[in-house]
């Protein structure tokens, strides 16, 4: 149950990453500011806490 939550939150990771990358890509006359690396700082930080208290749960 663990490893398939594990998996789902890689793919989810992933996914959300790869939809950020196609939509910064898009090309367009605006001037809004990129806020792609501030949005997967976060994201990496939360996925990398999760899986911290994944382990620390599974190690008690």
């Amino acid at each position: 149950m663990k490893k398939n939550l594990v998996q789902m939150m890689v793919m989810t990771f992933v996914l959300i990453l790869t939809t950020t990358a196609l939509f910064a890509q898009r090309g367009g006359g605006g001037g809004s500011a990129p806020i792609d690396g501030g949005i997967s700082l976060l994201l990496a930080a939360g996925a990398s806490y999760g899986i911290n208290k994944l382990y620390k749960n599974k190690k008690k």
